[in-house]
């Protein structure tokens, strides 16, 4: 077990160096670490500290460790969120189109994720809807850059834990493994985000568990995706 600061470059690459000179191996890469919502203090984090646990810091990572990862059957596994869709449904075409687009780059990215916390643009959470927007665009990214692991992103539903005490969230822990296990361990489909009952998702739009899995069409269909 290794403690990381996933804000820290040097943290990152230490830890690395450390699994390295081991001789470790790793089947799995899973960036889970993130901030706000309920936690102590989410409140009055700004969007930049808040960007740079949940976006920034699982580019960190994964550069740092990417290394380690099997290169044959190796994956990566952002942990994202359904904040991601609620807050891309609301925005522009425009908007829609850079953090959904196949031929997205980090440099476009990073630039429109500044820009809208320059505008204000955050959506909830005081910057965690935009943060795991950015998440999830990341993930089509590091599938381009990596075309030999799977990648993908997932939500694992609203659970409820210490993080979303007071939202409202009912389901155990248990019910948000199911996107976890099936991203870590069927076959997936890289540069994906995944929903809560392990099926794929479109990122622009919500999509209700039971309904159709997004077949990748640029502009879905809500009547499809939402009950």
């Amino acid at each position: 077990m290794l403690q990381i600061d996933v804000t820290d470059d040097a943290s990152c690459a230490a830890a690395a160096a450390a699994l390295k000179a081991k001789g470790v191996s790793l089947y799995a890469l899973v960036n889970n670490a993130g901030m706000g919502l309920a936690q102590e203090g989410a409140a009055e984090v700004k969007p930049d500290t808040l960007l740079n646990t949940n976006f920034y810091g699982p580019k960190r990572v994964t550069e740092a460790f990417v290394d380690l990862i099997d290169p044959k059957e190796g994956r990566i596994i952002n942990t994202s969120s359904g904040a991601c869709s609620m807050y891309l449904k609301k925005q522009d075409a425009k908007l829609k189109a850079l953090f959904s687009g196949t031929d997205l780059t980090f440099e476009k990215l990073d630039a429109c994720v500044r820009e809208q916390v320059a505008s204000g643009n955050v959506g909830f959470g005081n910057g965690y809807a935009l943060s795991k927007a950015a998440l999830s665009a990341l993930t089509i990214i590091q599938g381009n850059l990596y075309p030999n692991l799977k990648v993908v992103s997932l939500s694992p539903g609203f659970i409820a834990t210490p993080m979303t005490a007071g939202f409202g969230a009912k389901l155990s822990p248990e019910q948000g493994c199911v996107s976890s296990i099936k991203c870590l361990f069927a076959p997936v489909v890289s540069g994906y985000y995944y929903g809560s009952d392990g099926l794929r998702g479109p990122i622009t739009m919500t999509r209700d568990p039971g309904t159709p899995e997004y077949q990748g069409e640029a502009d879905p269909d809500e009547k499809t995706y939402n009950k």
